[in-house]
């Protein structure tokens, strides 16, 4: 299974997939009704982004300029991958130890339903980019 090369790549399809449900007016207020400001902590490479749902914002860890957050997601960029195209059922993954969560599960837990809409956009993004690597099976 392919990963991101780059913070760039995570910021462009992971954080876009939020940008794209934060301008969604059906997604949008029940996405900022969770309160959750979420760090997706990623690995190979080592690259992370903070998504302030109440805020509307996407922010790369790198940059600085995000706000703290209540909850973390440690994970490589392969998994967040395959996650965002419906292929790792998130409680086995943590189960397993392929996702690590730290902070406020339960508010994080109320975003994988809503998370299943994306799915389709993530993978349409994807093959917009030819990113056909990316795309899993």
């Amino acid at each position: 299974m392919p990963g991101f090369t780059s913070e760039d790549e995570l910021y462009r399809y992971i954080g876009g997939i939020f940008e794209t449900a934060l301008e969604d007016p059906d997604l949008a207020p029940r996405l900022e009704a969770t309160g959750l400001v979420l760090r997706m902590q990623c690995t190979e490479p080592d690259s992370g982004l903070v998504i302030d749902l109440p805020g509307h914002k996407v922010h790369k860890v790198a940059d600085g300029a995000a706000p703290d957050s209540q909850a973390t997601m440690t994970m490589s960029t392969e998994t967040a991958n395959a996650y965002w195209q419906g292929k790792v059922n998130l409680t086995f993954a943590m189960a397993k130890g392929k996702v690590k969560v730290d902070g406020t599960v339960t508010k994080l837990l109320q975003l994988a339903p809503l998370s299943k809409k994306l799915f389709p956009v993530y993978v349409e993004r994807l093959r917009a980019d030819g990113r056909d690597d990316l795309v899993v099976g």
